[in-house]
């Protein structure tokens, strides 16, 4: 991808031993404070590959169009979507300027975003001879964290803490993977990223295209909730029904991407606004 990138030639401050790579440059920093060495490298990924078109996302094409798509769709706070593709394509840089002597580690958990990421990360560094590992947070922490009498499921690596990070890392790294095992997430992001659908989730420990419209009728149910609860239904706050959302989903979906879909309810009939649509705090909506 991007051959200009390909022979990028970063120089590391510090002796670097190993290169973490993760989605979300939040779980990003939690990971970066929890192994507080300064022989690892954390590289957090600026994207959310569950949402959006990721067809040909390997080449510039594939970049750009998923940029019109975000753009024209997400309403995005401050100017991150502006900043978007120089951020994509500065990360990729750091990914192809790994130094050839050091272990990579890819973090992922449960569901399509961080499992679309590792696809991802492993693509761009095929030709790299590096030992590869894989992480997945939600198995370290159900293997090490949860009690038999409590049983709490990690959806995504961004509710793991600073110290489970550590002892994640420190506790379950295994077996580097083989150069076959390699060849196969190479292949499925091959696969997966030859598809024009917008919308991906994690269903039975597999990757499953849907529809862009699937969680439509998880938010009208959620206001509907909300509305019982009310002595009369009234308009909602829509942060307070993404919230409701995004806190009863199995799946991690980001908040950006329910709200377009409440926009889109409002222009099918299904919901009545007030307000204006500019962000999650300036409109409530209730059901018609």
């Amino acid at each position: 991808m991007f051959e200009e990138l390909r022979d990028a030639e970063e120089k590391y401050i510090n002796e670097c031993k190993t290169v973490h790579i993760i989605c979300g440059e939040s779980a990003a920093g939690s990971l970066k404070v929890g192994l507080n060495r300064r022989t690892d490298k954390v590289i957090g990924f600026p994207d959310f590959f569950a949402v959006g078109p990721i067809y040909q996302l390997h080449k510039e094409i594939g970049l750009n169009k998923r940029y019109e798509w975000l753009d024209s769709r997400l309403n995005v706070e401050n100017d991150y979507l502006e900043k978007y593709p120089d951020r994509f394509k500065k990360t990729i840089k750091e990914i192809h300027s790994i130094p050839n002597d050091v272990s990579i580690v890819l973090w992922t958990a449960e569901n399509a975003n961080e499992q679309s990421g590792i696809l991802f990360f492993t693509y761009l560094i095929q030709n790299k001879p590096n030992d590869v590992y894989i992480l997945n947070t939600t198995v370290g922490f159900h293997e090490l964290y949860n009690a038999h009498d409590v049983d709490y499921f990690i959806r995504h690596s961004g509710e793991i803490n600073s110290t489970q990070f550590r002892t994640i890392f420190e506790d379950r790294l295994e077996d580097p993977l083989t150069m076959e095992e390699r060849k196969q997430f190479e292949n499925k992001w091959i696969f997966i990223s030859d598809s024009k659908k917008l919308l991906r989730i994690w269903e039975s420990s597999k990757i499953k295209e849907v529809e862009e419209n699937y969680f439509d009728s998880f938010i009208i149910n959620s206001l509907r909730n909300l509305h019982n609860e009310q002595n009369k239904i009234d308009f909602m706050k829509v942060g307070k029904l993404i919230g409701e959302v995004y806190g009863q989903l199995d799946e991690p979906i980001s908040d950006t991407f329910i709200e377009y879909r409440i926009r889109k309810l409002i222009d099918h009939g299904c919901l009545e606004k007030k307000g204006t649509p500019k962000n999650i705090r300036s409109y409530s909506v209730k059901l018609r």
